[in-house]
């Protein structure tokens, strides 16, 4: 027969109550709620472990966003825009499914294993696929970091007795502290470790992959471009760039310009279009130069126009000036060279990645400065 003092009692109410459960197991309050029980005993501990979690599995999927997103960044400029959006909606799916089936079939998260609490029905047992639905549902409310920084789900958790987030309460379930729980199998521990250890072999292979990509595509700033060449000669042979052996003709924009070449592993690119004086008629360098800083402009938001300078490419005399600005939910930078020749006017843009200007300046400026006209 198991005993408790009064003074036991009535000086630690909440280890009592804890004891109590774990002695008694299902014998204790058999028209109770045992997890609503235990649950009321937690002071504000629990928050923090809560907290704790909800960081960690945070942290968690925005290294491994960060790893997968570098990864196909890289593969060509011309899908960039629809991998951006595709990695967003995996990342989604990914957030959605982590939670919905660990907490649902085992009770845990890779926070909540570390910070040993578990999410647990009425009876100790893991939710379930319906309660954890509903729980990973209102999670995108309540738990949101970027949605009021979670803390619905913090008002929640220190103001209702079993201390149950939005979630919880309207899936009936409970986070309880490991410790208060039955002893789980060995089957049961084995799962969790196992699916554990496989989310962390996934994150240090896409961790690996990562730093492999940003190796291999890494360029100094100081460094020359190569000697191995190619030139590209515009269609109606008027004139010409050249460019290094890994840069190539894009098909999406050769239609539309004169030249279009890009380099399909680096976002890089660059194009010449051409205008006829005589088509034209009497306009200076300078006021063809607004104009095409005007067009430019249109095309990028919140764009911002650097200063004009002037400079001569093979004798031609030139304005050369930078046009940095947002497309979609991208930050470019766009070099312009404005040249004039004896019957034409040349538009040389050399487009680079914001982030990737410092290190791709220079051998956008020496495409630019390679070109010419092709007199037969």
């Amino acid at each position: 027969m198991y005993f408790l003092d009064e003074q036991h009692v009535s000086h630690n109410p909440q280890e009592t109550a804890r004891q109590m459960y774990i002695r008694h197991g299902q014998n204790y309050g058999a028209d109770t709620n045992r997890m609503a029980e235990i649950s009321k005993t937690y002071g504000n501990s629990t928050l923090y472990r809560r907290w704790g979690a909800t960081v960690f599995d945070f942290i968690f999927f925005l290294f491994g966003y960060i790893c997968f997103f570098i990864s196909v960044i890289q593969i060509t400029d011309r899908w960039f825009l629809p991998l951006a959006i595709a990695s967003r909606c995996i990342l989604l799916i990914a957030f959605f499914s982590y939670y919905l089936l660990l907490e649902g079939y085992t009770g845990y998260t890779l926070g909540k294993f570390v910070f040993r609490i578990k999410v647990v029905n009425g009876e100790g047992k893991p939710p379930g696929f319906l309660k954890s639905l509903i729980r990973t549902l209102l999670r995108l409310i309540d738990t949101n970091p970027l949605l009021m920084g979670g803390i619905p789900a913090g008002i929640s958790v220190l103001v209702t007795a079993s201390r149950q987030r939005i979630g919880d309460l309207a899936a009936g379930t409970y986070v309880v502290k490991v410790r208060d729980l039955e002893s789980i199998s060995k089957k049961t521990m084995k799962r969790s470790l196992f699916i554990f250890f496989t989310a962390m072999v996934i994150l240090g292979a896409s961790f690996v992959n990562a730093i492999f990509i940003l190796a291999n595509s890494y360029v100094p700033p100081e460094a020359l471009v190569s000697k191995k060449e190619q030139s590209y000669v515009s269609k109606d042979g008027r004139f010409q760039i050249t460019a290094p052996l890994d840069w190539s003709t894009d098909p999406d924009r050769e239609g539309k310009a004169g030249i279009a070449i890009f380099n399909p592993y680096i976002q890089k690119s660059v194009v010449v279009l051409s205008h006829s004086k005589k088509q034209l008629g009497n306009i200076t360098l300078q006021q063809y130069g607004k104009k095409a800083e005007n067009n430019l402009t249109k095309e990028w938001n919140l764009s911002s126009v650097g200063p004009v300078s002037n400079t001569t490419i093979h004798g031609y005399p030139a304005l050369e000036f930078t046009i940095k600005g947002k497309k979609d939910v991208d930050k470019y930078v766009t070099h312009v060279v404005i040249i004039k020749t004896e019957k034409n006017y040349y538009q040389v843009l050399g487009y680079a990645p914001a982030s990737k200007d410092g290190r791709l300046k220079k051998e956008l400026h020496d495409i630019t400065y390679s070109f010419r006209e092709v007199h037969h």
